[in-house]
C-alpha cells in the first residue's frame, strides 16, 4: 500500500524555487519567494538557522558575511541584530514564520542547517500550523536522527521527509 502525504501530492514532476527561485532578486528574500509565486511555483525551498535567541531565519549561510552587509554568525547574533542585515545590500533576512505567513498556499522544503535549529523550529511549526506543507530535509544524517521519532516532528512531515529522500 502506497502512502499518501498532503506535501507530496503533486503530479508529475515537483519543481521547487531554490532559496526562493531569486530569477534577479536576493536568494532567500522576501522578493525573491514573492517573485515565485508570482510565477506559479506552489513549492519554495529554503534553509533554517536559529538566532541566538531563538528566531527561525530563512537563510543559507551559517554566517552573515556572504551575502549580505553585515557579519557574523548567526547562531551567536541575537534576532535584532541579524534583521538589520540586508541580502545583496537591501533585502531584510525574513524570519521563517513570515516566509510561512506571506504564502499560505505554498509548500516549503526547510533544510536544516544546524541542531540548534530544530527545537525553535518546531515551535515556529506549531504556531504557524504548518506541518502538512513542510517537507524537513537536511544533509547530515546525524541531523535528521535528532528530528526522528521521539522528537516534535510530526509523522507526516517526517515520513514525506523519507518518502522524497528516498524517491
Amino acid at each position: 500500500m502506497r502512502r499518501s502525504y498532503e506535501f507530496l501530492d503533486h503530479p508529475g514532476p515537483i519543481p521547487f524555487a531554490h532559496r526562493g527561485g531569486a530569477s534577479g532578486r536576493p536568494e532567500n528574500s522576501m522578493a525573491a519567494f514573492q517573485r515565485a509565486t508570482d510565477l506559479g511555483y506552489r513549492y519554495l525551498e529554503t534553509d533554517a538557522h536559529a538566532t541566538a535567541d531563538g528566531v527561525v531565519v530563512a537563510f543559507h549561510d551559517r554566517t552573515l558575511d556572504r551575502v549580505t552587509d553585515r557579519t557574523g554568525a548567526i547562531a551567536r547574533l541575537p534576532w535584532a541584530e541579524v534583521a538589520r542585515a540586508r541580502i545583496g545590500g537591501t533585502e531584510p533576512i525574513p524570519r521563517l514564520e513570515d516566509v510561512l505567513g506571506s504564502f499560505p498556499e505554498a509548500r516549503v522544503n526547510i533544510d536544516l542547517k544546524d541542531a540548534p535549529v530544530i527545537g525553535p523550529l518546531a515551535e515556529t511549526l506549531r504556531r504557524t500550523r504548518a506541518w502538512n506543507r513542510v517537507c524537513i530535509t537536511s544533509f547530515s544524517t546525524r541531523g535528521w536522527r535528532r528530528c526522528a521519532p521521539g522528537s516534535p516532528w510530526s509523522p507526516t512531515t517526517r515520513c514525506a521527509w523519507r518518502s522524497a529522500r528516498a524517491a
